[in-house]
C-alpha cells in the first residue's frame, strides 16, 4: 500500500494544476451539476404536507444521493487502479478531486465585479454580483455590493475548498466527492422557506456539522495569510473572537469575520448580520485582496494539513475502502 504513497501526492497536484490552469469542466462533466440535477429530481418528488414524512424523505434523499455519489467515486477509483494500474489511478483522481473544490474560480467570479465598479457602473456590477450570491441585490449601494461579492469568496473559503480538501486527506476522494454531494444538498434544499424548512432540515444540519470543525480551524489559517500579505492579523482575530455568533450559521461567522477583520472593512447583509468593525467596502480592490487572502489561505492550508494527512491516512483508508468493494464485486461476479 506504501507504494501508492507518490501517487497521492500526484493526485493532488493534478487537482490543483487543473484548478489553477484549466479551471472548471464544462457543466455536461461537471459532477456537481449531476448532483444538481439529481437533488432537483428528488426534491420534486417529495411528500408535501406533514413535517416528519417530509424529514424522513429528506433524510433518505441526502443519504441516498451522498452514498449515490460517494460510492460511484469509490468504483471509479478501485476499477482505475485494477485495471489500469496506479498512475491512472492518480490522475483520474485528481481529475475528479479538482471538482469537488473551487480556488481560481472565485477570482473569475469576483473580477467582473471590481471591473463593472471601477469603471463606475454600479448597475453592471449589481448584475454580477448577483451571478455569486442568492441575495436581492437590485438596491444594494457599491459598498453593499462589494461586502456581498468579498463576503460570498470568505465564506466560500471552507465551504468551496478547505472543507473538500480536508475529507480528501482523511478519507480520499470518494469522501471529498461525498462532502460535495453534502454540501451541495444544503445549498439547494437546505434553505428555511416553507418548501424546504423540513425536507431540507437533515440536508442543513448535516452541513452544519461537516463545516464546524473546519470553519474553525480555518482561521488561523486565514490570520497566518493575512499576517504574510501585509494585513491586520491581529484585528482578524479580534472580530472573528466577537463576531463568529453574528450569524444564522453556527459556523460561517468564524471564518468571515477574520476576513473582515483583517482587510478593516465590515461585511453587512443588511436586516441579518454585521461582521467587522470597520466600514463598508469602498475600494473595489478589496475584492483582490479577499481572493489573495483566500488563494494563500488554500495552499498554506494543503501544505499543513492536507498532504501528511493524505499520505499518512487517506490514501490508505481510500485504498483499503476500494479493495474492499473490489473484492466484494469480483466474489459477486464470481459466485
Amino acid at each position: 500500500m506504501y507504494e501508492l504513497v507518490p501517487y497521492a501526492l500526484l493526485t493532488l497536484a493534478v487537482a490543483l494544476l487543473i484548478d489553477r490552469f484549466l479551471g472548471e469542466p464544462p457543466n455536461r462533466w461537471h459532477p456537481v451539476v449531476w448532483m444538481g440535477r439529481t437533488i432537483a429530481f428528488l426534491d420534486r418528488r417529495a411528500p408535501r404536507g406533514r413535517a416528519a414524512r417530509e424529514k424522513a424523505y429528506g433524510t433518505l434523499m441526502a443519504l441516498a444521493v451522498i452514498l449515490l455519489f460517494g460510492l460511484a467515486t469509490l468504483f471509479l477509483t478501485a476499477a482505475v487502479r485494477h485495471t489500469l494500474g496506479p498512475l491512472a489511478w492518480a490522475l483520474v483522481g485528481g481529475a475528479v478531486l479538482k471538482t469537488t473544490f473551487a480556488i481560481g474560480a472565485m477570482a473569475k467570479h469576483t473580477e467582473p465585479v471590481r471591473a463593472a465598479l471601477l469603471a463606475g457602473d454600479l448597475e453592471l456590477g449589481r448584475q454580477k454580483a448577483a451571478m455569486m450570491v442568492s441575495r436581492d441585490v437590485s438596491q444594494l449601494d457599491e459598498g453593499h455590493v462589494l461586502s456581498c461579492a468579498a463576503e460570498s469568496a470568505a465564506e466560500n473559503t471552507v465551504d468551496s475548498i478547505l472543507s473538500p480538501l480536508f475529507y480528501h486527506g482523511l478519507l480520499g476522494v470518494p469522501a471529498a466527492v461525498a462532502y460535495r454531494a453534502s454540501n451541495t444538498l444544503d445549498a439547494m434544499v437546505g434553505y428555511m422557506d416553507e418548501r424546504h424548512r423540513h425536507v431540507g432540515w437533515f440536508s442543513a444540519r448535516l452541513d452544519d456539522c461537516t463545516n464546524w470543525l473546519m470553519a474553525r480551524v480555518a482561521v488561523p489559517f486565514i490570520l497566518l495569510a493575512l499576517a504574510l500579505l501585509g494585513k491586520d492579523w491581529r484585528a482578524g482575530w479580534a472580530a472573528a473572537r466577537k463576531h463568529h455568533d453574528r450569524t444564522l450559521s453556527p459556523n460561517k461567522g468564524w471564518h468571515m469575520a477574520a476576513f473582515a477583520g483583517g482587510l478593516g472593512i465590515r461585511f453587512e447583509k443588511i436586516g441579518w448580520y454585521v461582521l467587522g468593525d470597520g466600514p463598508l467596502p469602498s475600494d473595489p480592490e478589496v475584492l483582490r485582496d479577499t481572493i489573495k487572502v483566500m488563494t494563500l489561505t488554500a495552499y498554506l492550508f494543503v501544505l499543513v494539513v492536507v498532504v501528511p494527512l493524505s499520505l499518512l491516512v487517506g490514501v490508505h483508508l481510500q485504498v483499503l475502502m476500494e479493495d474492499m468493494l473490489w473484492g466484494l464485486i469480483a466474489g459477486c461476479i464470481g459466485g
